[in-house]
């Protein structure tokens, strides 16, 4: 079972801790997205109507699977795709916190949140998949 664990880990791009912890965040976006599309707020139906909700879950749902499914083999490509639909989605839900006049901490949040995948995405711009190293 190491073995395989071992094996499984060594699969990963470098630098393979960095992209692990992504894709937990990935992941976790993704599983927001589905959570939205699945039951979205009744607030935000009244700032963007139920289509926008929808599409406001899909951006964010696709973000996390794109970016889950791209990050640990370093298909660079995919996961800038994915960040980009993440920033939309970020984009709505600042429009979202300011309408509902919600908490300068959520508007912080978004916007932490947002640059820091401006700084993954110039990370990666330069190639579409992860240069082997040596």
């Amino acid at each position: 079972m190491r073995a395989l664990a071992s094996r499984w880990f060594l699969l990963i791009a470098e630098p393979r801790v960095q992209r692990i912890l992504l894709f937990v965040i990935y992941v976790c976006l993704a599983l927001g997205g589905l959570e939205l599309v699945a039951t979205p707020p009744g607030k935000f139906h009244a700032v963007l109507g139920f289509g926008l909700v929808l599409a406001f879950g899909a951006l964010v749902l696709v973000a996390g699977v794109f970016g889950a499914i791209a990050v640990l083999p370093g298909i660079r490509w995919l996961e800038r795709a994915g960040i980009v639909a993440l920033w939309t989605g970020l984009f709505i839900f600042e429009v979202l916190v300011a309408a509902l006049q919600a908490s300068t901490i959520s508007f912080i949040f978004g916007l932490v949140l947002g640059l820091l995948f401006v700084i993954r995405f110039i990370q990666i711009r330069q190639y579409a998949l992860t240069p082997k190293l040596g």
